[in-house]
């Protein structure tokens, strides 16, 4: 299954007001230029490679987005930290904004969505999850001063956000690879590539054991799953899990 791990860094708006505060209000007809996405970085999961599109010299993001969106249409299920209320809501905006007619509703897998509903971290912050999990992170320096610097078109500058947004696509990856069996699978990755309903979710291996029966006050039965291959833990109908027998019978496993 292709699975897509990607982060996006955006620009502020620019605009007109009277004096800064923390609580000044401001008209769209005060924006004088919109934010727009810098740029997205981006990893397959079976690549060593992370990609980097940035914005034109003129700060453009409209061939970035029209190429991203490309990237995305190859994936089959696309992961970002926050990504289901920020990432990909800016990249359907932008997109709307230079005139692309449409764009597909992508699988999307939030990490910060399965967190907050299934564990629970000290602080659900990418970093800080990393952290918690045992994983090497580099603090990197992302003041508000680097933002000015890109936005005045200091080139180090951008390759340091480059180079930031690709560190966060790494982090991402493997907080991925650490609470992917601790929460629900978003993407049948068996059925996605061909196999049968009751194979792993997870990674589609067929290698499985029973682990027991659930039954709800309704009466209804489910065979509770482990994965030899993963670990993965799930549970298949009955229906699904007398088809498993069948095919370990046929292939005297």
């Amino acid at each position: 299954m292709k699975r897509l791990f990607f982060d996006i860094e955006t620009s502020p708006c620019l605009g007109w007001f009277w004096r800064p505060s923390y609580r000044t209000r401001l008209s769209y007809d005060n924006v004088i230029e919109d934010a727009k996405i810098i740029c997205v970085s981006y990893k397959w999961h079976d690549s060593d490679k992370v990609e980097t599109l940035k914005w034109d010299k003129k700060q453009s993001d409209k061939k970035l987005i029209h190429d991203f969106i490309k990237v995305m249409n190859q994936a089959d299920e696309i992961i970002g930290h926050n990504g289901d209320r920020f990432d990909i809501p800016w990249v359907r905006t932008r997109a709307l904004f230079h005139g692309i007619k449409s764009v597909p509703r992508w699988r999307t897998l939030d990490t910060l969505k399965s967190v907050r509903s299934n564990l629970k971290f000290p602080s659900n912050r990418l970093g800080d999850i990393a952290k918690y999990l045992g994983l090497e992170v580099q603090k990197m320096d992302t003041s508000f001063n680097l933002w000015k610097q890109v936005m005045a078109g200091d080139k180090d500058a951008l390759a340091y956000m480059v180079e930031y947004c690709e560190y966060d696509v790494l982090v991402l990856e493997r907080v991925y690879e650490k609470i992917v069996k601790f929460v629900p699978a978003k993407t049948h990755a068996g059925v996605q590539d061909g196999g049968p309903k009751w194979s792993c979710p997870h990674c589609g291996s067929t290698r499985l054991v029973r682990n027991g029966t659930d039954v709800t006050r309704a009466g209804t039965e489910s065979q509770k799953m482990k994965c030899k291959s993963c670990g993965g833990n799930y549970r298949i109908t009955t229906k699904q899990y007398a088809k498993f027998l069948e095919y370990k019978i046929k292939n005297n496993c």
